[in-house]
């Protein structure tokens, strides 16, 4: 028996290596084990380095993401106060007489034409009788509101900053409360939110009826002549651009 059936009857040609000689029976070494070794060295090496370039590429694919956030996203930053007065009066002026884009922009808020306010006598917490008409000549907010509304909570602070930015120049605001409980309860809400401006009650909601409220927070605005110039159902930002364009554009207007 010669060396190689040995070897076949061994099983040592386990990996299908091909005999080492050719179909014409001349003799060719073709299986080099330290070749053969050094292929599957370098075979398993090569994805190694693969995988570590890709994990370096992606180390360096996040940082950079991350810089462009960082760098970019503060492009977006919110204006400082003076660009965004600035704006405010760039915006007033181009839009002067411009009714209607004002209007538009005060979300709810709609413009109407121009009619006599209804006329109510309501009773102030400091127990004097309020009327609407006393405050002729005068820009007047008139918002219906209640202590257990929640959007009516949310627009009040802002209500009030927009009373200390327009009170001198001739703003009036006028919240009249639907609450029907005790008035103490009215009494502690405008203290807890350092509200300034006239508060008068309506429990008996006749002033709703003649106002046709249908939902709170419902707000009107009464020129300086005493006539309704624009209504809206819903909260509002008080204290935003379009909301001092409008106030200042009604304040210019002559009584």
């Amino acid at each position: 028996m010669t060396l190689w059936k040995i070897a076949c009857s061994a099983n040592l040609a386990i990996s299908r290596v091909e005999p080492p000689y050719s179909a014409a029976g001349s003799f060719q070494m073709k299986y080099d084990p330290k070749a053969e070794l050094a292929r599957n060295l370098d075979g398993l090496s090569t994805p190694r380095r693969s995988i570590k370039w890709r994990l370096i590429g992606m180390v360096v694919s996040l940082v950079l993401v991350v810089w462009m956030m960082v760098h970019f996203g503060n492009q977006g930053e919110r204006p400082t106060q003076e660009v965004e007065t600035s704006r405010a009066q760039i915006r007033s002026e181009a839009r002067a007489g411009d009714d209607a884009a004002l209007y538009r922009d005060m979300i709810f808020l709609k413009q109407v034409q121009r009619a006599d306010v209804p006329d109510v006598m309501l009773k102030a917490l400091d127990g004097q009788n309020h009327s609407l008409t006393q405050h002729t000549g005068k820009l007047v907010l008139v918002n219906f509101w209640a202590t257990w509304c929640q959007p009516c909570i949310r627009e009040m602070p802002s209500m009030e900053r927009l009373y200390a930015k327009y009170k001198p120049q001739g703003l009036e605001i006028v919240a009249i409360s639907l609450d029907q409980g005790s008035e103490d309860d009215v009494r502690e809400f405008a203290a807890k939110y350092k509200l300034t401006f006239p508060i008068v009650l309506d429990p008996d909601h006749k002033a709703k009826a003649l106002y046709k409220v249908r939902g709170l927070p419902t707000s009107y605005l009464v020129d300086r002549k005493g006539q309704v110039a624009g209504y809206g159902v819903g909260p509002r930002e008080w204290d935003s651009e379009a909301a001092f364009a409008l106030i200042g554009h009604l304040l210019d207007e002559k009584s």
